[in-house]
């Protein structure tokens, strides 16, 4: 591979691809500030309701989408079928998820209680989640269409729609249902809207065998997805049952804040994937691991700076009740974790694109299961090393989809790209997770957060010219 062709990919992801992460991460960021609003509006109880329905919208959405999102992108650019084929399957995979959503909503009568919610708000969960994945399929095909513009649009729609109107909805009542209505109609709007985008002046058709494919190659992909949702998740549970509901919550604020560089990183995906998808056999190997290098030295550089600014970021996010500067070292451990994450994306793009996503389903649960393993065996002493869970995760992921790279014969790339951004992100968290949180000494953060920002703009200099 030239130089020139992995310099290219490169500007392609961080430069014009940037769009797509600002048009996937800003909403989220957004609707996170929407939170404080919104429970101080319902209070604990109404907001608890809302918190276990968006746990529901969340699961529902990955099972419910039969891994359609996924396997669009790869449809439109690799398949024999192309673009019209991708528009059938969005048709297709669609209709399946609204089926199988009627059919949840059918049934719910008997098993709502384990979903701890009321009929009326688990109802309005299942609906939002089914929108929720039309607005992902449709995304998905934005993707192929490489229209930056109407991706961004639809994500503001979904993201941040749904919520501002939610909070709109509750000016009339406070009430946890109110609130879910609006996050209904936000995200019915933005599915229309993406199925417009998607499918004006373009009519799907599709090869004989294309939807069977899809569903091989996206089925394994729902316990692959619900295996990294519990990767905090599950920590979470872990904290309540080992101590008390109250540490439980002092550690979910961590994972929060230690997980959100890994909002970027998911976000770059949506311009990542399909460059690697769209380069050449012989020069695919080579465009990954120039990618991979540029985006694992921004990982590194924006966790190591929330590492290193934690202590401020946590008195923001928490009172003093929550001892915050008593969580700084459990957000530093979490961020490591977002720098691992880009080798497991890396190896995923080329298992994907050999079209061989089947062992997915085992080599992300039993990469789960090691991280928990992990938690369980240094988190009893000190709750904050529970936190351990999501680095060992995702590093059990890095090698587990490594070898499975290898075994299903996907295209090889030189790992060893990553060795120095990941050296990198480990100082830059090791200093955010043992400098001194306060007083004069705690300065220090400040200054090494400057050289992380000033090295993210030498980075986002090299990649443009």
């Amino acid at each position: 591979m030239s130089e020139s062709a992995g310099a290219a990919a490169s500007r392609g992801v961080l430069g014009r691809g940037s769009i797509y992460t600002l048009g996937t991460a800003a909403p989220i960021l957004a609707n996170i500030a929407v939170i404080p609003v919104v429970t101080r509006l319902l209070g604990v109880d109404a907001y608890g309701v809302v918190a276990i329905a968006l746990a529901v919208i969340q699961i529902a959405a990955m099972t419910g989408s039969l891994g359609m999102p996924s396997v669009i992108t790869r449809q439109g650019i690799l398949a024999g079928s192309g673009v019209a084929g991708a528009r059938a399957l969005l048709v297709r995979g669609s209709l399946m998820t609204v089926g199988l959503a009627i059919v949840a909503a059918l049934t719910a009568p008997w098993w709502d209680s384990a979903a701890q919610l009321p009929l009326s708000a688990l109802l309005l969960a299942l609906a939002a989640s089914a929108l929720f994945v039309v607005v992902e399929n449709s995304q998905s095909l934005l993707r192929v269409l490489d229209r930056p513009g109407a991706f961004v649009s639809l994500s503001l729609t979904a993201t941040l729609g749904g919520p501002l109107l939610g909070l709109a909805l509750l000016s009339g009542g406070r009430s946890p249902e109110r609130y879910l209505s609006g996050l209904v109609a936000g995200y019915a709007a933005a599915a229309a809207l993406g199925l417009v985008l998607c499918l004006w002046g373009g009519r799907p058709r599709r090869d004989r065998g294309d939807t069977r494919a899809a569903l091989r190659m996206g089925l394994p992909i729902i316990p692959h997805l619900v295996a990294l949702f519990l990767a905090t998740s599950a920590l979470i549970f872990m904290a309540s049952h080992l101590y008390d509901v109250a540490t439980a919550g002092r550690l979910q604020i961590a994972l929060l804040m230690g997980s959100s560089p890994a909002v970027i990183t998911s976000a770059l995906n949506n311009s990542w994937a399909p460059i690697v998808y769209r380069a050449p056999d012989h020069e695919r190997s080579g465009v990954l691991a120039h990618t991979a290098r540029d985006i694992a030295i921004l990982a590194a550089l924006i966790s190591g700076g929330v590492a290193l600014l934690s202590p401020w970021l946590l008195r923001f996010a928490a009172g003093e009740t929550f001892t915050p500067l008593e969580l700084v070292p459990a957000v530093a451990i979490v961020t490591f974790g977002c720098v691992l994450s880009v080798a497991y994306l890396a190896n995923v793009h080329l298992i994907f694109a050999a079209g061989r996503s089947l062992w997915l389903s085992v080599v992300t649960p039993l990469s789960l299961v090691f991280g928990l393993a992990c938690a369980l065996l240094i988190g009893r002493q000190d709750p904050i090393l529970l936190t351990v869970g999501f680095p060992a995760t995702y590093a059990a992921l890095a090698v587990g989809t490594a070898l499975l790279r290898r075994y299903v014969h996907a295209v090889s790339w030189s790992e060893t790209a990553l060795l120095a951004p990941t050296g990198l992100g480990l100082v830059l968290c090791v200093l955010g997770g043992s400098l001194p949180t306060s007083g004069d000494a705690a300065l220090a953060r400040v200054a090494v957060a400057a050289l992380a920002g000033l090295g993210t703009l030498r980075l986002a200099r090299r990649v443009l010219q």
